[in-house]
């Protein structure tokens, strides 16, 4: 924590006393709206609660603070039994085993690595249930540049060496990363040099164990190898790969002259690949997958006139965030240090509090019911939105609406807004809302959360309308400095009272607003069609369930009129093997669909209620 934030946190615990404060009095009537919609993320997003990681404590403690805040506004509880929450189990990251161990040797000269202070697995093969243990000796090692195959660069660091059974060793980032002339995107990060594309380019070669070591271009490596520990986080990319530290491999880099090799990469961008002469890996890996309990939070404000209380109009947002960073940082290499995530998304979270206050206070204005929530697990795919649309607390059928707020603490000119092609009724009341917000502009996106999907893609996949106000991505989204300070209050509060109008709006209509079918695409890992479609060309068109724990990719939703879809195949489908090869995880079937071209024929074998079923998908590109 810096001293700045540290001064910061007493201050507030002094003149707020935090959660003891809020509990006790809740928000203050006579705060102006700015000042309380800035406290509630000033706590949400402060370092007492290390960034709301799922299955912490500081989530709990988070969800605490929303139940108070619910009840001081007047709401009623909408949990189970009673209660604000509706509790429900996920994976939320590893359990450390002993006798986890990392050897590289060459010749006679033997380095060992220590798990959280040397080196951390990136991704691990464990399983959900028990240690599960992995054992790797004496495998060759081949040194393959920085790892990147992408032919549409012409660069491949696979070109010329045999990897297959093999363990590779690879530096971090790209070549010429500073370089503005590099067809490597220019001084820009090109998205070959993502670490999921080097464990595939690694998996697709037939490698075994990749291994990767921080650059010689920077002079102090970033990675902060005892965040692992605090907050142990892995991928499952099919392989190993093992992030080590620079200093304690140097003998080795300089054994093999691996830092010159670099050097005279980053000249030319030729590859310049090689097997490392009787250099070998051994690994021993003892993890396994932890599953703990987190909680939606649920409020609930009865409708004001009685012949419509049984419909209801869902007010959305999650509050969960990344914790101490791990593999879904875009900072991975931060690992260890808080990812605050003030506008990802105590921001959204802020906002919903804010709208049950005001419309606790104009009841009139809500005649249908208006439930207000606040996901955990969407940072790990849409886990509390899905499980609430599956395991509703009201008839779904009585849910004429649904608005979400996922990032909108960066509005200093306008607002992006989606989900309006899908009921195009509601533009009215859009334009009306938006009255409300000036001189902030709303600006129509398509798709979910503007550029992706984030909890509202659920209510979608359920043919519910729903709407999602989003102020856009900035080079702060899922990174350390994701802080309070940056928030734009005036634009966010702005946002709010439009989402206020339109919630009071859909609340109001005489007749539902009408579903249009769309197609709901997704950014990052939150829904996984990106992963295996967006940029790549082939579009496959399913959903996959991030809560499932069985090998396999689990289909949480099938387009019916996508190339899934078309040929049979069903929610609740498990697919395992795809053009051939063996799924066991999304990684798996996001690099097999890369492989294949709009207009082939792809069989595929499923799971459907444990029989194998097979089909032939005829890939198509996005509608």
């Amino acid at each position: 924590m810096s001293s700045m934030r540290r001064r910061t946190v007493a201050l507030i615990a002094a003149v707020l006393g935090l959660t003891a404060w809020t509990a006790a009095s809740g928000t203050r009537r006579d705060l102006a709206p700015e000042d309380a919609y800035i406290r509630h993320i000033r706590y949400l997003a402060s370092d007492e609660l290390k960034g709301r990681g799922n299955g912490s404590r500081e989530l709990e403690k988070a969800g605490d603070y929303i139940a108070a805040e619910f009840k001081a506004a007047g709401l009623k509880p909408g949990g189970r039994d009673g209660t604000w929450f509706q509790p429900f189990d996920i994976i939320t990251g590893l359990t450390i085993g002993s006798g986890n161990r990392l050897t590289l040797t060459t010749g006679q000269h033997a380095v060992s690595f220590d798990l959280g202070l040397s080196y951390y697995p990136m991704s691990a093969a464990a399983g959900d249930g028990g240690i599960q243990a992995q054992n790797f000796r004496r495998i060759p090692l081949v040194f393959a540049g920085y790892g990147i195959s992408a032919r549409a660069l012409k660069y491949d660091d696979y070109g010329s060496v045999d990897v297959h059974g093999k363990a590779v060793l690879v530096f971090s980032h790209e070549p010429q990363e500073q370089d503005p002339s590099s067809r490597f995107n220019g001084a820009r990060p090109a998205s070959v040099s993502l670490l999921i594309e080097k464990a595939m380019a690694a998996k697709n070669h037939g490698a075994v164990a990749l291994v990767v070591v921080g650059d010689p271009t920077h002079e102090k490596d970033p990675a902060a190898f005892n965040g692992f520990t605090k907050d142990p986080q892995a991928e499952n990319f099919g392989i190993p790969v093992l992030r080590v530290d620079r200093s304690r491999a140097q003998p080795l880099l300089d054994a093999w002259k691996l830092d010159a090799l670099a050097r005279e990469i980053d000249k030319d961008l030729q590859p310049r690949s090689q097997a490392l002469e009787g250099a070998t890996l051994d690994y021993s890996e003892r993890l396994s997958r932890t599953r703990r309990t987190v909680r939606n939070v649920i409020g609930v404000l009865p409708g004001s006139e009685a012949g419509r209380t049984h419909e209801a109009v869902v007010v959305g947002a999650h509050y969960d965030h990344l914790g101490l960073g791990g593999t879904h940082s875009l900072s991975p290499e931060l690992a260890g240090q808080i990812h605050n995530g003030a506008d990802d998304n105590a921001s959204g979270t802020a906002a919903v509090i804010e709208i049950a206050r005001r419309a606790a206070a104009a009841r009139k204005r809500f005649p249908r019911t208006t439930i207000f929530m606040t996901f955990a697990g969407e940072e790990l795919g849409l886990l509390g939105s899905t499980h609430w649309v599956n395991n509703p607390t009201v008839p779904l059928e009585q849910v004429v609406a649904m608005v979400n707020l996922d990032m909108v603490g960066r509005a200093k000119e306008n607002v992006l807004v989606s989900g309006l092609d899908s009921s195009p009724s509601v533009r009215a009341d859009m334009d009306v809302a938006a009255e409300a917000g000036r001189p902030i502009e709303v600006k129509r996106f398509q798709d979910g959360a503007g550029v992706g999907s984030s909890d509202d893609t659920s209510f979608l996949l359920k043919k519910i309308p729903s709407f999602g106000f989003f102020s856009g991505f900035h080079s702060d989204y899922h990174r350390p400095t994701d802080d309070w300070e940056k928030i734009d209050t005036d634009g966010a509060v702005k946002v709010l009272s439009m989402a206020v109008e339109l919630v009071s709006r859909l609340s109001s209509r005489t007749a539902r607003p009408e579903f249009i079918p769309q197609d709901t695409s997704s950014h990052g890992t939150s829904s996984g069609e990106t992963s295996q479609s967006g940029g790549y060309g082939a579009y496959f068109g399913s959903v996959p369930d991030f809560a499932q724990s069985e090998k396999g990719v689990k289909f949480s939703e099938v387009r019916e009129t996508s190339p899934a879809g078309k040929a049979g195949l069903k929610r609740g489908d498990v697919l395992v093997e795809f053009g051939g090869k063996a799924i066991t995880s999304l990684a798996d079937f996001t690099f097999a669909l890369r492989e294949h071209n709009p207009g082939e024929t792809v069989e595929v074998r499923v799971l459907r209620s444990g029989q194998p079923i097979t089909a032939s998908v005829t890939l198509t590109t996005r509608p």
